[in-house]
């Protein structure tokens, strides 16, 4: 073989050293890395789901037809998560479609009639946003198969003009 040849190998293998080298210290910094919780969230997709339970268990048939709209914002590991039902009712005033029930920021439904059904889901933070509100509101929650550590069954809320938390939802294993 010439020299020129050999050279080039050498070149070769040195340059490959170096860059699996490099390879090596960015996989340990961006490892070192996760340990950040202002970090974790850019690197992993899948943290936000760390620690939720994941029900495998499905009906055989659907009760109604599947109706899918533009509305629909159900992802498919949302669908088989763990949810409970919790129902907030309205006692003073009667009933107003000015108070919103928002779960996660999101706004969910109003007290048209007097109360509101909720399926909620393990870490949802619930609030009741009576804002436009200038007399005083009062909600009660019920928790139907008391299933819930958070909130507790019949809690009561009241307030002027102003959003009411409801809290973190967190149940009971």
């Amino acid at each position: 073989m010439r020299k020129s040849a050999w050279r080039k190998i050498l070149y070769g293998e040195a340059v490959l050293l170096r860059l699996s080298a490099c390879c090596i210290g960015l996989l340990i910094i961006s490892q070192a890395m996760l340990f950040k919780d202002n970090v974790r969230p850019y690197l992993s997709r899948v943290d936000m789901f760390e620690g939720d339970q994941i029900s495998f268990q499905m009906p055989q048939y659907a009760a109604v037809p599947l109706q899918i709209s533009e509305a629909t914002e159900v992802g498919r590991l949302q669908a088989l998560r763990n949810s409970k039902v919790m129902i907030i009712r309205m006692i003073k005033p009667a009933n107003d479609s000015n108070i919103f029930v928002t779960i996660n920021g999101k706004v969910i439904d109003d007290f048209r009639k007097g109360e509101v059904k909720l399926t909620v889901y393990e870490g949802d933070y619930v609030e009741i946003d009576a804002g436009g509100q200038k007399e005083p509101v009062q909600f009660v929650v019920n928790v139907p198969s008391n299933a819930l550590i958070s909130p507790i069954d019949g809690l009561l809320l009241e307030g002027r003009g102003e959003i009411l938390s409801i809290g973190k939802i967190k149940f009971k294993n």
